[in-house]
């Protein structure tokens, strides 16, 4: 392919994403004609017809379907390249930022951003997901998400990432505990049955010995999708859990929980933003950045 060509990317994306010419056509703004002439070699250069027609429109060969998602990379990077070299002016921008964030911060932040953000720009809305990404670099890379919020990453990775919050945890039981009183060491916190936060698409607890070592012989029972799903589940049983002081003081007395302390060194752990490096100087993703920051100062 010539460098001439590459114009073809954002109309084989297009084609693909709508499934009919005449949409895709209209979408980028350029004639139909001009559509089937740029499919046409695009056909010439992978030596493949790429799409069928049908009733609808066209649909996908299995080589356009393997090749869609690095041309949809491709056109993002570039199109996340030019937005960087704009200016952003968030009173009147209408973006849309995506982020994925750990269960504890979702409750506690989210809100506090939201406000915050209604209040310089009122045309930026959020989509907010939990935190269930399978590929984390993967996910950033494709722009799935524009930031997520969790635990440092673990494994070398070129990610970005930043601390916004430091946040206590305690150990949780029931009120009435037939076996726990007023603190725990670590021989009866190993003897008890937990449930624990999970990672849910590798079968591991959120927090492991990769973080806390003495988290190794924990006994896990349940794992539950976060942190509040764990709550009802302790206040119900004789499990016990781990749980940041956030989200203890949010619903604890509700549930009726207890809260001790750690029976073992580390007693804190930190979340932080993470991005991926072509964000970083993408006007609109940093002032998103700053304004998370500036909402976990009002916490």
């Amino acid at each position: 392919m010539k460098s001439t060509e590459l114009n073809l990317i954002p109309i084989f994306v297009a084609i693909y994403e709508e499934k009919n010419l005449s949409k895709a056509a209209s979408r980028i703004n350029v004639s139909q004609p001009a559509v089937s002439k740029a499919l046409k070699r695009l056909r010439e250069i992978y030596n493949d017809p790429l799409f069928h027609r049908n009733t609808a429109g066209v649909e996908p060969t299995v080589f356009a379907t393997d090749i869609y998602p690095a041309m949809s990379t491709a056109l993002k990077n570039f199109t996340s390249t030019l937005s960087a070299s704009r200016e952003f002016d968030p009173k009147i921008s209408n973006r849309i930022f995506s982020i994925a964030v750990v269960s504890t911060m979702s409750y506690s932040l989210i809100p506090k951003l939201i406000q915050q953000i209604q209040l310089c720009a009122p045309n930026i809305a959020l989509e907010v997901h939990p935190q269930f990404t399978e590929d984390l670099e993967s996910d950033l890379r494709l722009q799935r998400y524009d930031l997520v919020i969790d635990l440092a990453p673990r494994e070398r990775s070129v990610l970005k990432s930043e601390v916004i919050y430091t946040e206590r945890l305690r150990v949780v039981c029931r009120e009435n505990h037939p076996r726990i009183g007023d603190s725990i060491s670590l021989t009866e916190f190993l003897s008890e049955a937990h449930v624990a936060a999970s990672r849910w698409h590798s079968r591991s607890s959120l927090l492991n010995a990769d973080d806390i070592s003495e988290l190794e012989a924990r006994n896990i029972v349940i794992r539950a999708a976060g942190a509040f799903e764990m709550m009802p589940i302790i206040s119900a049983t004789d499990l016990i859990g781990m749980l940041p002081q956030s989200a203890i003081d949010d619903l604890g007395t509700y549930y009726k929980l207890k809260a001790l302390d750690l029976p073992f060194e580390r007693q804190q752990h930190n979340l932080c933003m993470i991005w991926h490096p072509s964000r970083t100087v993408d006007r609109g993703h940093r002032w998103l950045r700053q304004q998370i920051k500036k909402a976990v100062l009002t916490e």
